[in-house]
């Protein structure tokens, strides 16, 4: 009896015991049971993941990270100089998590928030909105304001170094150079920006009165976790000791870099020798850069001169016969990627040429590659830099003051016709003063091997940057004007409406067809070449739409094959323009080199599996497309283009040439770190009181202790508690009887 009465008074207490913790729990809005995880009952987690990120260069780590379980801190939405005064002294809840509105996102006030021990991270609202959230008055631009200077032709000039004769980027900030040391992130989501501010902001952390709230508190987790310290050089050699590792590789960091698209019109295999002065190199970037990872506009800085040369080049081959012809000089178009990170595609492509593997690395066994080209074989090079705007209703021809004496009959004629061209088309184009030097351009690397290079660099400015966002994420298509779609229009309609920027740029890239027309052949071009030479003002529509707006659009889908058309599908925005690293290949990239394949290649018959190169056959490229829609059907046609387009390398020498010196500052040093496991998110939560926190750690060591004497009774009664009696009866079963 006394061995039952124990057992149903224990029962009695574990009863008690387990409803006085759901009781508790009830209390504090925890339930006991139910099929929700706890975590999505505690946090709200934001969509974002536009994370400022760390970059190395040779003697420096710039951007930002955060701690390896990320940074948390009280939300604080920034209006006024008094708000930045509770941040940074006042505030009794220190460290924040601070919000920004665009216009408030200036270099002193981000690193004086960086610097301060009571600042956690930052949030900046990216809803693109006039009233609510205006840009930056004076333009806002994340680069410095002479960009590239300590790798361009100018590096060691007394006269033109540190933009002595010029300020390019007046409204650069240098921010993205900036080690910041703390999390950084954009809201672009209106969905985020609602839960920060009136889910979390507004309701628990506005001060009533200029008095602090009591309370829970609304806080932020912020975590943007990059591995990789100090410089290239100290993250390099850490990568290469753990690479060799037994103990197997840890990536800290990776170089740079990506494909530069090249393009030849004629075809000259490497059996045959070229010319002197016999290539024409027209050249514009691929790339841009901004604060944020996935916020990388560039409209005005990148797209429109990318989007100029590929129409040129479609223009330009439907008069291929007369440009292919001996007497005629070969066109090189040049995309080059990682321009932004000083001169990263050029000064390889630079590399490659005097070392005789440019466009292609040759061995005994290729039987028919691209002749190869050196410095003297290029006649002129003439540059699409920024030319989405206009400056005084002109574009501008610049010349490097350096140089021009050594060429400047050739100069001055280089400049007249493309005046004249221009003229025709009502492109008003003006010769740059004198004085001046280069802008930053790829043009300065050329020059920097050969002096006495014919270069023309075209602008949409004649001194300072007409284009207030230059590298920023505010660089938006609306930006450049002229995207005079119809009130309401739907994205057919906006793909297929010729805008009047579409025609400005599409009168540029004739007047440039018609310009490398006279220059390859000699020719003015007649009344019956000139429709061949104008470029398509509804393809110029779509590919600024596709670049621009959307890539889940027609002519991307015709121009990848099916591996790639399901980026398309799940594209949110516009592609990155940001070069990345040499282990991922870029899409703007792979999209410009089939689009050349497209625009200046032979259709020809073949199925996909049949559409490649023949062996060591290296000459032409065969690129295989989805092609257009059939009629009536979801299928597609499936298209083979035979070009001499092709990748070459946009990785700096200095990742290559063997005891290279990252310090010297002849090439690009720039890496990037890797990025931390789950490294990227922001969440919100309600912080109690320390008070109550204190409390719940105190009961919760009352239950481990209360627990621990339970067992220690459980264990000691065992017997009694969990004996059982059995009771035999007549009928069990004895082996004895």
């Amino acid at each position: 009896m006394a061995t039952s009465r124990k057992k149903d008074l224990f029962l009695q207490f574990i009863k008690v015991f387990i409803t006085c913790f759901c009781l508790f729990a009830n209390s504090n809005k925890v339930s006991c049971v139910g099929t929700d995880r706890t975590e999505h009952k505690m946090y709200i987690e934001l969509a974002t993941q536009s994370a400022c990120f760390r970059n190395f260069n040779a003697t420096h780590q710039v951007g930002c990270t955060s701690s390896e379980n990320g940074n948390v801190g009280t939300v604080h939405y920034i209006q006024s100089i008094k708000d930045m005064e509770w941040v940074l002294n006042s505030g009794p809840h220190s460290p924040y998590v601070v919000v920004l509105k665009a216009a408030n996102f200036t270099r002193d006030t981000v690193i004086t928030l960086a610097q301060s021990s009571r600042v956690n991270g930052i949030m900046v609202i990216n809803v693109h909105n006039s009233t609510h959230n205006p840009l930056p008055s004076d333009g806002f631009s994340s680069v410095d304001q002479c960009p590239n200077d300590r790798f361009g032709l100018y590096a060691d000039d007394t006269n033109y170094n540190k933009c002595q004769k010029q300020i390019w980027n007046k409204v650069g900030t240098s921010l993205r150079f900036v080690d910041l040391k703390i999390p950084v992130f954009a809201l672009s989501d209106i969905k985020d920006v609602d839960a920060v501010l009136n889910k979390c902001y507004f309701p628990f952390n506005n001060p009533i009165n200029d008095t602090a709230r009591d309370y829970p508190l609304c806080s932020a987790e912020v975590k943007a976790r990059m591995d990789g310290a100090v410089n290239s050089v100290v993250c390099m050699r850490r990568t290469l000791r753990t690479t060799l590792s037994l103990s197997g590789p840890q990536q800290y960091c990776d170089p740079m870099g990506d494909f530069n698209v090249i393009t030849f019109m004629q075809k000259i295999p490497s059996s045959s020798s070229r010319q002197a002065s016999s290539v024409i190199m027209v050249a514009t970037k691929l790339d841009s850069v901004a604060m944020f990872q996935n916020e990388y506009n560039a409209a005005d800085t990148t797209v429109v001169g990318v989007v100029t040369l590929l129409a040129a080049a479609q223009a330009l081959w439907k008069q291929k016969e007369e440009l292919i012809q001996p007497h005629a000089k070969d066109i090189v178009f040049a995309f080059f990627q990682g321009e932004t990170f000083d001169y990263i595609g050029s000064s390889r492509a630079v590399y490659d040429i005097q070392k005789g593997i440019f466009p292609q690395e040759y061995s005994s066994e290729d039987k028919n590659s691209v002749s190869k080209l050196n410095l003297t074989h290029i006649d002129q090079f003439v540059e699409l830099n920024q030319v989405g705007l206009r400056d005084n209703s002109s574009l501008w021809a610049h010349v490097d003051p350096i140089s021009q004496p050594n060429v400047e009959k050739k100069i001055e004629d280089m400049t007249k016709f493309i005046k004249t061209f221009g003229e025709q088309l009502n492109i008003s184009i003006k010769s740059a003063a004198s004085k001046l030097p280069l802008p930053p351009a790829s043009a300065q690397r050329f020059l920097m091997a050969r002096k006495d290079l014919p270069v023309v660099v075209l602008t949409d400015h004649e001194a300072e940057f007409t284009n207030k966002y230059y590298n920023s994420r505010f660089d938006t298509a609306d930006k450049l004007g002229g995207f005079d779609y119809p009130e309401d229009a739907n994205d057919t309609v906006k793909y297929n409406y010729i805008t009047k920027q579409a025609l400005l740029i599409a009168n540029l890239s004739s007047t440039l067809a018609r310009y490398l027309y006279n220059a390859s052949t000699g020719k003015i071009p007649t009344a019956a070449v000139l429709p061949n030479l104008t470029a398509d003002p509804l393809m110029v529509t779509r590919l600024l739409y596709c670049f621009l707006i959307s890539p889940n659009c027609e002519l991307f889908y015709e121009s990848v094959d099916s591996d790639n058309a399901q980026s398309l599908k799940d594209a949110k925005q516009p592609f990155p323009f940001y070069v990345s690293v040499t282990s991922h290949t870029n899409e703007v990239t792979q999209l410009v080199y089939s689009l050349m394949a497209r625009f200046t290649g032979t259709l020809i018959d073949s199925n996909k599996n049949d559409c490649k190169q023949d062996g060591n056959y290296k000459l032409f490229s065969f690129t295989w497309m989805q092609g257009a829609l059939k009629n009536n059907s979801n299928d597609r046609q499936g298209w083979c283009y035979k070009a001499i387009v092709h990748y070459t390398k946009a990785v700096s020498p200095a990742f290559e040439i063997d005891e290279y010196d990252l310090t010297s500052g002849d090439y690009s040093s720039w890496t990037e770190a890797r990025w931390g496991s789950k490294a990227i998110g922001i969440r919100l939560f309600l912080m109690p009181s320390p008070e109550f926190q204190a409390s719940i750690l105190a009961v919760g060591i009352l239950m481990l202790i209360l627990s621990l004497v339970i067992v220690y009774i459980c264990q000691k009664n065992s017997s009694a508690i969990f004996s059982v009696h059995s009771v035999r009866t007549s009928r069990s079963y004895s082996p004895m009887t």
